[in-house]
């Protein structure tokens, strides 16, 4: 049951960070940077909790027992995908190189994409007020 409660406040949490960026109307004032650093850092907690408990193992039986579980393994890969190639030419733009955040995306999926984006804000920002 706890599960299915976290499962929950995960939608809830990114439904209500997608309905605030929605409403912004102008570049936000404060470090942007750090909402994607902030995420990644609870999904890379939330992926050493689920390794050390049920280990590295568990999670391709879960992706490959049921149709289900490959539709969520191809949504995430569409999603992730799609997210590296819009924000790939941006990162390039601030002087990042793609082929190491490729790797770190493909690794670790939707983590390295935070950091990306949260890396690509961060000398945005640095940029923009040199």
């Amino acid at each position: 049951m706890h599960l299915d409660l976290a499962a929950l406040a995960g939608l809830v949490l990114a439904a209500i960070v997608m309905l605030l960026v929605t409403q912004t109307k102008q570049r936000v004032s404060w470090p942007g940077w750090i909402v994607p650093a902030a995420f990644a850092a609870v999904a890379a907690g939330w992926t050493v909790l689920a390794v050390v408990t049920q280990g590295a193992d568990a999670l391709w039986p879960l992706l490959a027992g049921s149709p289900w579980g490959i539709q969520l393994w191809y949504d995430r890969l569409f999603a992730v995908t799609a997210a590296f190639f819009l924000l790939q030419n941006r990162a390039r733009a601030v002087g990042m190189k793609s082929e190491v955040w490729v790797l770190m995306v493909i690794f670790t999926g939707s983590i390295g994409l935070l950091l990306m984006l949260a890396r690509t804000l961060y000398i945005e920002r640095r940029q923009t007020a040199a």
